[in-house]
């Protein structure tokens, strides 16, 4: 069964400090891994892609990470600013087999 799940669920953090977000998933087969920044009100934007092989990505202020042996990812926000006010969301997408 494919599950995405993310944590913490929400998240009360100083202006400065530096925040940690963790998704696990299921899916299986992996195709990428997406993490979004969607706030109140407007379409989400996308922060980061990761394929497979992919072990870090950096944005700005935003890195994220990927271990696809124990199907983890996390995005560290560095630094945080009240623009950072949002809803953050991981995104998983299986690779899709022939006939299916």
């Amino acid at each position: 069964k494919n599950q995405v799940e993310q944590s913490p669920q929400s998240l009360i953090i100083l202006e400065g400090k530096n925040c940690t977000l963790q998704c696990n998933y299921t899916v299986s087969p992996f195709n990428n891994l997406r993490w979004y920044k969607q706030d109140t009100g407007k379409g989400p934007i996308s922060l980061t892609i990761m394929t497979f092989s992919e072990n870090t990505k950096l944005n700005g202020r935003y890195t994220a990470t990927l271990d696809a042996d124990t199907k983890q990812s996390s995005l560290h926000i560095t630094a945080t600013q009240l623009s950072d006010s949002a809803s953050y969301i991981c995104v998983v997408s299986a690779l899709c087999s022939p006939g299916t």
